[in-house]
C-alpha cells in the first residue's frame, strides 16, 4: 500500500466511522463510551484529563489492559502512538522504544525511565530486555512521551517515562464488604498458555485494606503466519503482589502504604534473548525480580500550602546464569541491579484572584544503584564482572519545581526546572592487570516552559520546549577491554552528558453534538522535534578506541495523531505515528526508529447487557531508512516490508442474574494469519492465534 494512501485510509475511517450510529433515533439514551482523551491523568502534575495536558500522554487503565490479555508488557504498550518494542518478544528479551529512541543491539541505556509505583526500574545485561514484570500485577499504564516528563522523574527521560500501577484492595471491595476474591483463567491456542490469576481484598477493619495477588503464567514457543516456531518467544513465570493502606483517623487523603512484587522465572533459555538468532546457544537462567516500596501521603485536612507525598523503596533485578560451558570454565554467573531510592514531593495552591489559580509542585529525588556481576568459575575462583559487563556504584540526586499557571479553563501555563547530579564509583573488575579508581560525576539543569490554550471551547494549542540531560551510566563510562594488542580498548570516563532540545506544538479538538446530540469526539495531534547532542553510542571496535564515545547531534522528529469518537455504544479510535532520526553530522539514518504505522479500533459495546466487541487493524508502511553496519541485524539495521494485521475482541459481562460477577473474554489476534516482522522487532510476529479469558469477582 502506497504511503500516500494510509493517511487517507485512516481520516476516512475515522469520518465514515460515525454512520452507522446514526441510524438509531435521537431520543434514545445515550449509553457511557469511554473515551481515552477524557481520562484523568495522574502523572503529569496535577490531576488533568489528557486532552488537557500540554504533553503528548497516553493512558491504560484496567478495561483496556484486560482487553488487551497481554502475555507481556510489550503486548499493552505497543498500541499507543510513538511507543513501540524493541528487541525479543519475549518478556526476557523486550526493550522499549519511545519517538525513535530506545534500546538497540549497539546501543546501551534506553532513555526512557520505567516506573512501578514510583520505583525508578532498570536493567541492562548483554542481550537481554529491560524489565521484567507481570502484565496482570497492574490496573493502570501512563506513557509520558517526550522529556519534558523528566522534571518530575529524573535526568535521562529524553524519550518519554511510562509509569505503572499496582491493583489496590478499594479497586475490588464493594462499600461495607469486608471480603472480595477475585479469580481468572486464560488460555491461548497459538503458544499454548496458560495462565491462572487469584486476588483476595480484604478490609478488616475501617481505613484499613490489604491485597494479596498470584499469577501463574506458562507459554511455549509461538508459531509465526508461516507456520514457523519463533524461539525464545515462551513465557515461564510465577509473581506476587502485596499491598496495603492504612488511612490515618479515617482520612484516605493521610495514610501509609506499602507494596511489594516478586516476578521470578526459571527455564531454559537461549543466550541472546534480544535477537533469538538461529543456533544461539541454550543456557538456563533464573530471573528474580523485586520492588518493594513503603510511601505516606498527608494532604493536611485539605490545607492548600501542604499535600505531602514521600517514598522510600527497594529494588533487585537478578539473573542467575548456569550451563553455560560455551562461554568458558563458568559454574554460574550472576547480572543484577540492585538499588535503594528515596523520593518527597509537596504541592501548593495558590488562589491568585479572579479565576486564576497557582500549583506548586516541589521535590526531591535520591537513589543508590549497584551493578554487580560475579562469575563463578567451575574451580571456585570469583572473577567480579567483565570489562564489557563492569561492576560499579551510581549515585543520583535531583531537586525539581513545577508550576501549574491556571486561568479558568481557557489557558495552562507550566514552567519546570530540574537539577541533577551523578556520581559513578568503578567496581572491582580487573582488565589487563588493573582496577579502575577514579570516580566520574556530572550534573545536569533540565528546564523545560510548556503551556495549553483552548481558543474555543472545543479548539485548544498547546506546545512546549524542553532541555533534558542524561548523564553517563556505569556501563558507558567503565567498559573497557584488554585486547586487542596492543593498545586494548580503554574506559571513557571523558564522555559528556546527552542534552536534548527538545520543541513540541499541537492542537486539540473536541466536539459534543457534532453529529448528534449525544455523540463525542475528541483529538489531539503532536508535532516534534528532539535535537540531541552528544548522543552516547557504541562505536565501531578499534584498537585504542572506547566502547562508548559521544557521536555529535542527531535529531528525531515526527507526527503522532490520536481521535477518537463515541455515539451511544459505538466507537472508533485511532492513532497514527510518523518518526524519522538521522545522525546531522553523518546523514546516516539512525537504527532505533520504527515504521510508519496506523491503528484503527471499532466496536459498540451495549451497557445494558454487559456485550461488547470489536475489530482493530494495525497497518505498518515499509521501512528502510536504515544504516548497515557491524551491529545491523534484524530489529537494527535491517528494512522490513509494510504489513497489515487484522484483530477481533469480544467480551461479555453480565449485569444481572447468576452469572453477574463474571466475565468472559474472546480475542482473535492477526485473523488472516500474516507473516509479519514489526521493524524493531528482531523476530516474528505471532501468526493467527484464538485468547480466551474467564474471570469472577465475587
Amino acid at each position: 500500500m502506497k504511503k500516500t494512501r494510509l493517511p487517507l485510509l485512516l481520516g476516512t475511517a475515522l469520518i465514515i466511522a460515525p454512520i452507522p450510529a446514526l441510524a438509531q433515533d435521537e431520543g434514545d439514551a445515550p449509553e457511557t463510551t469511554r473515551m481515552a482523551l477524557d481520562r484523568m491523568v495522574i502523572s503529569a502534575g496535577t490531576e488533568k484529563v489528557a486532552i488537557d495536558t500540554p504533553q503528548a500522554v497516553s493512558t491504560l487503565d484496567q478495561e483496556d489492559i484486560d482487553q488487551v490479555q497481554a502475555t507481556t508488557i510489550g503486548d499493552l504498550l505497543e498500541g499507543m502512538p510513538g511507543v513501540n518494542v524493541q528487541g525479543g518478544v519475549g518478556q526476557l528479551g523486550q526493550g522499549f522504544n519511545i519517538r525513535g529512541m530506545g534500546t538497540a543491539i549497539g546501543d546501551s541505556d534506553n532513555r526512557i525511565l520505567l516506573t512501578v509505583d514510583g520505583v525508578t526500574k532498570f536493567y541492562e545485561q548483554y542481550r537481554m530486555g529491560a524489565l521484567f514484570t507481570e502484565p496482570e500485577l497492574y490496573k493502570r499504564v501512563e506513557v509520558l512521551r517526550g522529556p519534558a516528563s523528566s522534571t518530575l522523574y529524573g535526568a535521562g527521560a529524553l524519550a518519554g517515562v511510562v509509569n505503572f500501577t499496582t491493583k489496590d484492595a478499594s479497586d475490588f471491595l464493594s462499600e461495607g464488604d469486608p471480603l472480595a476474591v477475585r479469580l481468572k483463567a486464560a488460555t491461548e491456542t497459538n503458544a499454548e498458555a496458560r495462565t491462572l490469576s487469584g486476588i483476595v481484598a480484604v478490609q478488616p477493619t475501617e481505613g484499613v485494606e490489604l491485597l494479596g495477588s498470584y499469577n501463574y503464567r506458562r507459554t511455549d514457543d509461538y508459531k509465526s503466519g508461516n507456520g514457523d516456531t519463533v524461539a525464545a518467544s515462551a513465557t515461564e513465570s510465577d509473581s506476587w503482589l502485596v499491598k496495603g493502606r492504612v488511612s490515618i483517623g479515617g482520612n484516605r487523603n493521610h495514610a501509609v502504604w506499602a507494596s511489594y512484587q516478586d516476578w521470578i522465572s526459571d527455564a531454559p533459555q537461549v543466550y541472546d534473548q534480544v535477537s533469538a538468532t538461529t543456533g544461539s546457544a541454550l543456557m538456563r537462567r533464573r530471573v528474580h525480580d523485586k520492588t518493594a516500596v513503603i510511601g505516606y501521603l498527608n494532604d493536611f485536612n485539605g490545607s492548600k500550602l501542604l499535600n505531602v507525598e514521600a517514598q522510600a523503596a527497594y529494588s533487585l533485578s537478578k539473573v542467575h546464569q548456569t550451563e553455560t560451558a560455551f562461554l568458558g570454565p563458568l559454574a554460574y554467573s550472576e547480572f543484577s541491579y540492585e538499588s535503594w531510592q528515596a523520593k518527597v514531593q509537596n504541592t501548593s495552591e495558590f488562589d491568585m484572584g479572579g479565576d486564576w489559580t497557582t500549583f506548586l509542585i516541589l521535590g526531591g529525588q535520591w537513589s543508590e544503584q549497584k551493578r554487580r556481576n560475579p562469575r563463578v568459575a567451575t574451580n571456585g575462583t570469583v572473577t567480579p564482572g567483565a570489562g564489557t559487563h563492569p561492576e560499579g556504584d551510581m549515585t543520583r540526586y535531583g531537586l525539581y519545581g513545577q508550576l501549574e499557571i491556571i486561568w479558568s479553563d481557557k489557558l495552562t501555563i507550566m514552567p519546570g526546572v530540574r537539577i541533577d547530579w551523578t556520581d559513578l564509583k568503578p567496581g572491582a573488575t580487573v582488565v589487563g592487570g588493573t582496577v579502575l579508581t577514579d570516580r566520574v560525576k556530572h550534573d545536569g539543569v533540565s528546564p523545560k516552559l510548556a503551556a495549553l490554550y483552548n481558543v474555543t471551547p472545543w479548539f485548544g494549542l498547546f506546545g512546549s520546549v524542553a532541555r533534558t540531560v542524561r548523564m553517563p551510566n556505569i556501563d558507558e563510562v567503565f567498559t573497557r577491554a584488554a585486547t586487542p594488542a596492543p593498545l586494548g580498548r580503554p574506559s571513557n570516563p571523558d564522555l559528556r552528558p546527552e542534552k536534548s532540545d527538545n520543541i513540541e506544538a499541537g492542537f486539540t479538538l473536541s466536539f459534543d453534538g457534532l453529529l448528534d446530540k449525544n455523540d463525542r469526539f475528541r483529538a489531539k495531534t503532536t508535532l516534534f522535534r528532539n535535537d540531541v547532542k552528544d548522543l552516547i553510542m557504541q562505536t565501531t571496535a578499534a584498537s585504542g578506541v572506547p566502547y562508548f564515545q559521544n557521536i555529535g547531534r542527531s535529531r528525531f522528529k515526527g507526527l503522532e495523531v490520536e481521535a477518537e469518537y463515541g455515539f451511544g455504544g459505538f466507537f472508533a479510535r485511532g492513532n497514527a505515528s510518523f518518526i524519522d532520526g538521522k545522525d546531522r553530522l553523518t546523514g546516516n539514518y539512525l537504527n532505533t526508529i520504527p515504521a510508519n504505522d496506523y491503528r484503527l479500533t471499532l466496536g459498540y459495546a451495549d451497557a445494558d447487557t454487559g456485550l461488547s466487541g470489536g475489530w482493530t487493524g494495525e497497518f505498518a508502511e515499509r521501512q528502510d531508512k536504515v544504516a548497515t553496519g557491524p551491529f545491523s541485524s534484524a530489529g537494527s539495521g535491517i528494512a522490513t516490508p509494510g504489513y497489515t494485521v487484522h484483530n477481533l475482541f469480544f467480551a461479555f459481562k453480565p449485569q444481572s442474574g447468576p452469572a453477574k460477577g463474571f466475565e468472559f473474554r474472546i480475542a482473535v489476534d492477526n485473523v488472516f494469519d500474516k507473516q509479519y516482522r514489526r521493524h524493531l522487532s528482531a523476530l516474528a510476529a505471532e501468526g493467527q492465534s484464538f485468547r480466551f479469558t474467564v474471570a469472577n469477582t465475587f
